[in-house]
């Protein structure tokens, strides 16, 4: 796989962010607008993330004023890097909303998980907002009764073994679109994605950070598929991994004892 994008930091200066968001535009037309986000861009503001430095602003910022609100037809964290998918028109949306509870639209990530998972396998457990009242964030923990339903396929693609550890590289589809799925689900079966400290452990991601560098979660949101909205037409979009995480598997290949792939 070649790297795509860096990891990015939001530039401060509203033309060179603009600039930035326009060179990050997959696909676009009257309806859609798909965008190759980069690792540390925030969807939505927040009380951590001023709401005028956000991708919700950039995109009102590109658009030429409209009577309709644009909306997201999926949500991404702020450190989850690749492609998500803005309806521009309100036939659009209502569109993509009615294939997103059929179904209808594919995701495939990219995640590096900390651990040896099985070569594939779909995890099912309903998920629920708990607290976290010593960082005082919220987090999905897996329940056996209430909570939303919510299910992962996976197959592994690579098994490494560096140091004391082992890693396993991952394409994941989620079937459903849950709050912090993969985070929450993978974290459930003992494989925690390396870099994310809410749902692993700070401790040995600030080791890899040193030896590996990496600098945030490494999940990446790397396929979209999906009927378009007005020509009726299966359309699939792809992003191909940033280089931080390209990087990362790079460092992982050349300094640890490598399992053939699946």
């Amino acid at each position: 796989m070649k790297p795509s994008l860096l990891f990015v930091k939001m530039p401060m200066n509203q033309d060179l962010i603009l600039c930035e968001f326009e060179r990050r535009i997959v696909y676009e037309d009257a309806d859609l607008l798909v965008i190759d986000k980069p690792a540390g861009w925030p969807i939505h503001g927040d009380r951590h993330h001023p709401s005028e430095r956000t991708l919700l602003a950039l995109v009102l910022r590109y658009l030429p004023e409209s009577d309709c609100q644009p909306a997201f037809a999926q949500r991404l964290d702020k450190d989850t890097s690749g492609l998500i998918l803005l309806a521009k028109t309100r036939s659009a949306i209502q569109s993509l909303n009615r294939q997103l509870k059929l179904k209808k639209i594919c995701k495939t990530y990219f995640a590096l998980l900390v651990g040896e998972i099985r070569p594939k396998g779909s995890i099912r457990l309903a998920l629920q907002k708990q607290m976290d009242r010593k960082r005082w964030l919220a987090r999905m923990t897996p329940v056996r009764r209430g909570g939303i339903f919510a299910q992962t396929h996976y197959r592994r693609l690579e098994l490494f073994a560096f140091k004391a550890e082992k890693f396993s590289f991952v394409e994941a589809r989620p079937l459903t679109g849950r709050t912090h799925q993969l985070r929450a689900h993978f974290a459930a079966v003992g494989c925690p994605i390396v870099g994310d400290d809410l749902y692993g452990e700070a401790g040995l991601n600030q080791q890899l950070s040193r030896e590996l560098g990496v600098q945030r979660q490494m999940l990446h949101a790397s396929v979209l598929e999906f009927t378009h909205p007005v020509t009726q037409e299966s359309v699939r979009f792809e992003a191909l991994l940033p280089a931080d995480f390209a990087g990362v598997l790079r460092k992982l290949r050349s300094l640890s004892s490598a399992f053939a792939i699946e």
